[in-house]
């Protein structure tokens, strides 16, 4: 008899938790959408100090990317070459280019910070890319 009621006592403990495992597992192992192909909106940050001759490079290996929501935030951190001329050309053929021209201050000056954080001021989207133009990217993701 104890045995018996021991053994019901089993079978309705196993059934309630079979029951929870295959209603919760459902929520729980659900394929969720890949957030690479949902293509989060990026803002990517690229502080410049004298490099026009990078930048012409390194602008056509960011823009050419295969990842299509993105903005790209050139700053100019205070050069004296023709950094902004450049900037100023892209920015003339591709409409999701933003320019920050950040001049010389007395109290900030030779701070990259300071310039980054006009960068990032000046980007819309809450996802940053921080690089700096003598980079190349590795892959064309």
């Amino acid at each position: 008899m104890i045995i018996t009621v021991f053994f019901y006592v089993l079978v309705a403990t196993t059934a309630i938790q079979l029951i929870y495992l295959f209603c919760f597992s459902s929520i729980l192992f659900l394929k969720k959408e890949d957030q690479l192909t949902a293509e989060i909106p990026i803002s990517v940050i690229i502080c410049a100090k004298n490099e026009a001759k990078n930048l012409k490079e390194f602008l056509h290996s960011i823009i050419s990317q295969k990842y299509s929501n993105f903005e790209i935030v050139l700053i100019n951190d205070a050069s004296s070459d023709s950094t902004l001329e450049v900037m100023d050309s892209f920015k003339k053929k591709y409409a999701n280019i933003k320019i920050v021209n950040v001049q010389n201050n007395e109290a900030f000056w030779g701070n990259k910070k300071y310039a980054l954080t006009l960068g990032i001021k000046a980007s819309k989207n809450e996802h940053l890319l921080f690089t700096d133009a003598d980079c190349k990217p590795v892959s064309m993701f």
